[in-house]
């Protein structure tokens, strides 16, 4: 059974895959190799489901407040979802979020040549005013803790093996030629069976996320239907299809 950390499932990983004899000397495949793919996969999957992060902020009686100073956020992955001004006591007295809107200029991004900020270009929020930053950010898996949630374990696992694929795919072409012209086929055949293997667990990991298929070409859509009427919808006639 999966345990939430990674001593729990790099050794899962490890059973499924097993040893590779084959690889030896700079070519060899061990313990770091199967990090490397698990890390990848970690990348890979906070991307579609990527963690989510409420923090509080207060005001320092200034607009420009910058991204390094939230505890979890990543330059170039993190997004600020939402910010709720002047939190205080929210739940416990029953108000509503006050969401301020950055399509409607209450709060925008700012970067000088070094520092990014987040700013509020009509408010000064000053020590009084706390204000809820929801963001999001990449998912963390440790040798005692893991962000991921549990019921994504095995995908993580699936996703892993399938980015460890491609990197034996890889020592496979970065192997020396064998002497022997049997062996050097039996290496190609090697590389294309962990091609092989990598699409296989990548399935597995779409369907353990709960799937995402393209609707074929012959499923009706909306503009393959008519109102009661008789009208079409207003799309290119079904004539022209």
């Amino acid at each position: 059974m999966v345990t939430q950390n990674r001593e729990g499932i790099v050794p899962r990983i490890q059973s499924i895959v097993g040893e590779f004899p084959v690889f030896s000397g700079d070519n060899a495949v061990g313990i770091a190799q199967v990090e490397e793919g698990l890390d990848q996969a970690i990348r890979v999957f906070s991307k579609q489901e990527p963690r989510i992060v409420v923090e509080d902020e207060t005001g320092d009686g200034g607009r420009y407040y910058a991204l390094s100073d939230l505890a979890e956020w990543e330059d170039d992955f993190s997004l600020i979802l939402s910010i709720d001004w002047d939190v205080g006591t929210r739940v416990s007295s029953d108000e509503l979020p006050l969401l301020l809107v950055e399509d409607d200029g209450e709060w925008k991004y700012y970067r000088d040549s070094s520092i990014r900020y987040f700013y509020f270009p009509k408010r000064l929020p000053t020590s009084s005013i706390t204000f809820r930053v929801t963001y999001n950010t990449v998912h963390t898996l440790s040798a005692e803790t893991s962000t991921i949630p549990k019921q994504y374990e095995e995908a993580i696992i699936y996703l892993a093996i399938s980015e460890l694929s491609a990197i034996l795919s890889f020592h496979t072409e970065k192997a020396s030629d064998p002497p022997s012209g049997a062996e050097f086929v039996t290496m190609r055949n090697k590389g294309s069976g962990f091609r092989e293997i990598g699409k296989m667990f990548w399935e597995k990991y779409i369907r353990e996320m709960g799937g995402e298929g393209v609707p074929g070409a012959s499923k009706m859509r909306d503009f393959d239907q008519r109102f009661l009427t008789g009208e079409q919808y207003l799309f290119h006639s079904g004539l022209r299809r």
